[in-house]
């Protein structure tokens, strides 16, 4: 991610308050911020702050993110400004996979996990888009570069659980053949069984094994689904053809990996 720009001091369409304000967020470092963080930086009053901020925002100099929430428009870390706009997050999905360079797809909305309920926010031309977790899924994550991410392990079996949000399963495969030779695969299988989720599991356990990833994954055995579950949340097996079954990790192969991701 880019560094923060220098603020230009020398702008010569803003106020005094105006450039103060500016000022002291800048030194200050914030990445977003609203009344509370400016009035202590300040001390001004809320009618003064509110009149400032919302002049500054019409000036084209801060984003308003949500209600009472801002960034500056020079702050180009824009993860950095995700993160910190939404509370508990971290960065995951097709977002962190392209990051760790596991796709070469370049997204223009910023995927993130909560525990809490948050629509969809937008940040210059991007958009933030937050999936909530149960807080017993909120869990392998690291702060880099000013951020919170997903552990490169985390970010695949958060994908994994909801492959439409990775561009799909055969992007999820193609990630996960790209990711195999550097992931920690006993963080990884860890982070399976603590995901507490047997379908995935089956998922995960069955892939691994098709794309000659290892040979077996014997330690995710007891954890596979009891019941057969679709291998594919799109069916593209086609009318009038026969369904195949992997008895090994209970999965019904109702979605085939496309051959280039295989070779």
């Amino acid at each position: 991610m880019k560094k923060l720009k220098q603020f230009n001091k020398n702008y010569k369409g803003i106020s005094a308050n105006e450039s103060h304000l500016l000022s002291l967020i800048e030194e200050s470092n914030l990445a977003v911020f609203g009344v509370k963080e400016t009035g202590y930086l300040s001390g001004w009053n809320r009618d003064r702050l509110y009149n400032t901020l919302f002049s500054l925002e019409k000036k084209d100099l801060i984003t308003r993110l949500k209600r009472d929430c801002y960034t500056l428009k020079s702050n180009e870390n824009l993860f950095r400004i995700a993160t910190e706009a939404v509370k508990p997050s971290y960065i995951s999905f097709w977002t962190a996979l392209s990051f760790y360079g596991f796709t070469e797809q370049q997204l223009k909305t910023i995927q993130l996990v909560s525990t809490k309920q948050v629509g969809r926010l937008s940040l210059d031309s991007f958009m933030i888009e937050v999936t909530t977790f149960h807080p017993k899924k909120f869990y392998g994550y690291e702060k880099i570069e000013g951020f919170v991410i997903a552990d490169p392990e985390k970010a695949l079996i958060d994908s994994l659980s909801q492959p439409d949000k990775c561009g799909g399963l055969n992007e999820f495969a193609k990630c996960l053949k790209n990711a195999w030779k550097d992931l920690n695969r006993k963080r990884f299988v860890d982070y399976l069984i603590k995901f507490n989720n047997r379908s995935v599991v089956s998922r995960a356990g069955y892939l691994i094994e098709y794309l000659e990833l290892e040979e077996r994954v014997e330690r995710l055995q007891k954890h596979k689904s009891r019941s057969f579950i679709n291998l594919g949340i799109t069916e593209t097996t086609g009318k009038g053809r026969e369904k195949e079954y992997d008895k090994r990790w209970n999965v019904i192969i109702n979605q085939r990996i496309e051959q280039e991701v295989i070779r």
